[in-house]
């Protein structure tokens, strides 16, 4: 890398990404940096991520090189969104899953140099906002509600459980206590409406760490595909829990899948819309919120599957 390259690639870390896990690899990536002549910063919260990534995009960096979970890529794209300046995914949090999409290498030695010099291309985002004024918020991975976004609530308040664990023990820990909503959801196709046990727009096939919720899912389809769970007794959901790692929960009879530009979602409670695992939008009983695919928003390195 020649000096004047150099001065277009900074590394972003959160000490804070999987739960904290991270700051053990603070050093490590300070020598990556180093080595590379490239610019280094931390964030001290999620909203330093944003105007680390702003100030990155406003000095015309060229590769962002991030280190952190899904989270943080959420809070950064919220300034990378719809610029040039690219997204080099450093997997370093809890889920990791659109490392795993780009297929970004765990090794960190690796995924630093992939994140140098590999291939740059844009990728989809999902926007949401209220209806007729869609686009204050973007997500990579997903936008929902319901049972999902409780789940992925509680996760966040778990302190010592293993990462693999966090999730599945999140399940089963939100099942005791959840009552599945009713909810109006209109796409391109048409209208459901009925008790759900959750609604998701997926740009990734996976979430959660590892769940193939979506598994024929494309980041840069222009689509978006919508994953709706109707209500389940609880026990059948336990049941087919386990099948959604190997995305074997399609075909279902409680499930429906479908490709859509847009969705707008309708809640019959007070509820909390949820993407990358952190929290987008409260949403008011009865009020529509609107997801639709903001195609090629974000740039990023990495390789994107055929």
């Amino acid at each position: 890398m020649t000096p004047s390259e150099s001065r277009q690639v900074r590394f972003l870390v959160n000490p804070a990404a999987g739960r904290g896990t991270a700051r053990a690899r603070f050093e490590k990536l300070r020598i990556l940096a180093s080595r590379a002549g490239a610019g280094f910063v931390f964030s001290r919260s999620p909203e330093d991520l944003q105007t680390q990534a702003r100030r990155a995009v406003d000095d015309g960096v060229e590769r962002l090189l991030v280190a952190g979970g899904d989270g943080t890529m959420h809070h950064v794209a919220q300034a990378l969104a719809g610029t040039a300046c690219a997204l080099g995914v450093l997997p370093l949090g809890t889920g990791n899953d659109l490392a795993a999409t780009l297929n970004v290498p765990w090794d960190l030695d690796v995924a630093v140099h992939l994140a140098i010099t590999g291939p740059v291309r844009q990728i989809d985002l999902i926007r949401v906002g209220q209806v007729g004024d869609v686009g204050e918020t973007v997500c990579i991975g997903y936008a929902g509600v319901g049972f999902d976004s409780e789940t992925t609530r509680y996760a966040n308040s778990l302190q010592g459980v293993p990462k693999p664990l966090v999730y599945p023990w999140s399940v089963l820990r939100t099942l005791a206590r959840f009552t599945p909503p009713r909810m109006k959801v209109v796409h391109d196709g048409g209208t459901f409406e009925g008790g759900v046990m959750f609604a998701n727009a997926c740009n990734l096939p996976r979430f959660g760490g590892g769940m193939r919720i979506a598994p024929d899912a494309r980041i840069d389809d222009g689509l978006l595909d919508l994953v709706i769970v109707k209500a389940i007794p609880r026990l059948s959901l336990v049941a087919v829990f386990p099948k959604v790692y190997a995305g074997k929960h399609v075909g279902h009879p409680a499930v429906e899948l479908l490709r859509t530009r847009r969705v707008e979602f309708t809640v019959d409670r007070e509820t909390v819309m949820y993407g990358g695992g952190e929290p987008v939008r409260p949403v008011a009983a009865g009020e529509a919120v609107a997801v639709e695919v903001f195609p090629g928003g974000l740039t990023v390195v990495g390789a994107v599957p055929e």
